[in-house]
């Protein structure tokens, strides 16, 4: 790299970092400020308010407890009514530890919604993992007689660290309430017992679930019991054909970690591994619910899915070894973002549940690189940028000998021609006589590609990185760029438009007009040369910005910025080599 560029590279790492410090990193503070102190004055509000009036009801609450009471009861099956008999009364407890919000009902002992706080679903509102009027978030069943029984109609007295729960209670961990234990228990007149016991801790999007069956009585007959997550996951995200893709579900057992697509449960709903089963779950495009498994002995991981309906779950099945009187069995639960850092931590693969596309590898490696930058420049749209000047940088020289090389190319058009009239009935020699001419002029007829074909990598992983990674979910960058995981939208048409949809991006035209100027600024032959292949390199010229314009206007935006600055840097390199490419020139026309 000569020294102007160098110095030009400095110059804008230099103008990044400033505009950062001095404008963007004081309105995020101001704006994080403000956030805070709001959700500050919330939390006492909502404290007080709990602790004058020991229930915390609001309007929606209120709507949302009708619901479920005037929804229509269950019917008991034969099988239940035969473990446990009798009807109870419904009772539902809202759980808040901060980062997530999770109601609990009596019916089943189950979860029946998870709103996570700090991320926001696309049409306004908290991110919600269970989809509305679904039921089976870790659910429990037995088998017996060789069919399963699933315990979700079943109502079990409930308590709230110890005491009994009154229907409707919210609990609000905070200062002085770091954790809570809701208890749901189940005892038939025939000594039978099934008791589910979860322990939720401020500021944590996980659970510990306890499970406990005592096989007395009907139960003294039951072959094993499962837990499973059969509600699927709710879509949240603005494109949910794109989300409906990545929803899977997922499973680790002994070394071995499985993957199952919502779309490839076409024939079969269930899909079974057995061996020592480490952990369960289930992704959607950016969240997760997962379940780690206590015990250390053989069970069946089980992937469920319906590709009509694009739901996916899991279970954990464990036989009853032994026959003992009473099963005591711990998992640990998470239900939150898809965050690589919190997922590793667990040290069991948890992380892999990441969608991070064929050079995995790669991917983490750029993700890894964004999140430290993102650091010292708290501007994901900017990391871009620097990320896109380091691979110029990086592939700077090779990047000069492909311009040098297409230069060159350009100047054996006429040498070409001639070889093509002289060799037109005789294609292997004038192939012979072509990479002769290649060879005694020092050109790499792929010389042109090398630099894209190097690229692609960085390409390809920071695709799989925009779209599937938590961190850059709604980040914006400026102006109307406000999420760089999506398509930038400049002003919506009103209508749905062929090719083009019903939403302007304005960063893909921008790409082509870079990638025209580029190919133009690269030069192309004239007169008697343009014909032939060079006639099909100059349409060439014209056609790629046009086909990349439209590959890449539903592309997410921070991609496309990757991309126009790249193009934008290229034309001011292309134009610094094609100068010194000249002035050499002419200094040999002086010599001689």
């Amino acid at each position: 790299m000569d020294r102007r560029s160098f110095v030009a590279v400095i110059i804008t790492f230099g103008i990044l970092i400033a505009w950062q410090m001095i404008y963007v990193r004081p309105r995020q503070q101001e704006n994080a400020r403000v956030k805070y102190e709001q959700s500050l004055a919330d939390s006492i509000a909502a404290a007080e308010a709990a602790e004058k009036e020991n229930l915390e009801w609001t309007g929606t609450q209120r709507e949302a407890e009708a619901e479920e009471t005037a929804r229509p009861e269950r019917e008991y099956t034969e099988a239940e009514r035969d473990l446990f008999g009798g009807d109870g009364e419904t009772v539902s407890i809202v759980v808040d530890t901060g980062p997530m919000t999770v109601r609990l009902t009596n019916r089943g002992g189950e979860i029946s919604s998870v709103e996570l706080a700090g991320y926001e679903k696309f049409g306004g509102g908290p991110v919600q993992l269970v989809p509305e009027g679904a039921s089976g978030g870790v659910a429990l069943g037995v088998e017996k007689d060789g069919r399963w029984i699933g315990l979700s109609g079943v109502r079990f007295a409930t308590t709230v660290n110890g005491r009994e729960a009154i229907d409707g209670e919210r609990v609000i961990l905070g200062e002085g309430t770091e954790e809570v234990e809701i208890a749901f228990v189940r005892e038939s007149e025939d000594g039978g017992l099934i008791e589910k016991r979860f322990r939720f801790m401020r500021g944590s999007y996980e659970t510990w679930l306890s499970v406990a069956i005592g096989r007395e009585g009907e139960l003294r007959e039951t072959g094993s019991y499962a837990v499973s997550w059969s509600c699927g996951l709710a879509l949240n995200e603005k494109d949910e054909k794109w989300e409906k893709r990545q929803l899977a579900s997922m499973g680790r057992v002994g070394e071995e970690i499985y993957t199952e697509s919502a779309r490839s449960f076409g024939k079969t709903g269930l899909k079974e591994r057995e061996g020592v089963v480490v952990w369960a779950g289930v992704r959607s495009k950016y969240f997760l619910s997962a379940m780690l498994t206590g015990t250390q002995r053989t069970g069946k991981l089980g992937m469920i899915g319906d590709k009509e309906l694009s739901q996916v779950g899991w279970s954990v099945t464990y036989p009853f070894s032994g026959d003992p009187r009473m099963v005591r069995d711990e998992y640990r639960l998470y239900l939150g973002p898809l965050d690589i850092k919190a997922l590793k931590e667990y040290g069991v693969g948890l992380e892999k549940t990441i969608d991070l596309g064929r050079l995995r590898f790669f991917s983490k490696f750029i993700l890894g690189l964004m999140i430290w930058m993102q650091g010292f420049i708290p501007n994901y749209g900017a990391v871009i940028i620097i990320l896109s000047i380091l691979t110029k940088v990086l592939f700077y020289r090779l990047t000069h000998k492909s311009f040098k090389s297409m230069k060159d190319m350009q100047r054996l058009q006429p040498k070409m021609k001639e070889m093509q009239e002289k060799y037109k009935d005789d294609r292997t020699k004038m192939n012979k006589a072509t990479m002769k001419l290649y060879k005694e002029a020092g050109v790499n007829p792929l010389g042109g590609c090398l630099p894209l074909l190097f690229q692609m990598p960085v390409f390809i992983a920071l695709f799989s990185v925009l779209r599937n990674t938590i961190e850059l979910r709604g980040a914006p960058f400026v102006l109307w760029i406000n999420d760089l995981s999506s398509p930038d939208v400049l002003f919506d048409f009103g209508v749905k438009l062929p090719f083009l949809g019903s939403e302007f991006h304005m960063l893909p035209l921008l790409m082509g007009v870079a990638m025209f100027v580029q190919s133009k600024t690269g030069g192309s032959p004239t007169g008697e040369a343009a014909t032939g292949s060079a006639s099909q390199q100059k349409m060439m010229q014209t056609m790629m910005p046009i086909v990349f314009t439209f590959m890449f206007y539903s592309m997410p935006s921070g991609l496309v910025l990757y991309w126009l600055v790249n193009n934008i840097f290229s034309i001011i390199q292309q134009y610094i080599v094609h100068g010194q490419i000249e002035s050499e020139g002419a200094d040999v026309a002086e010599g001689s």
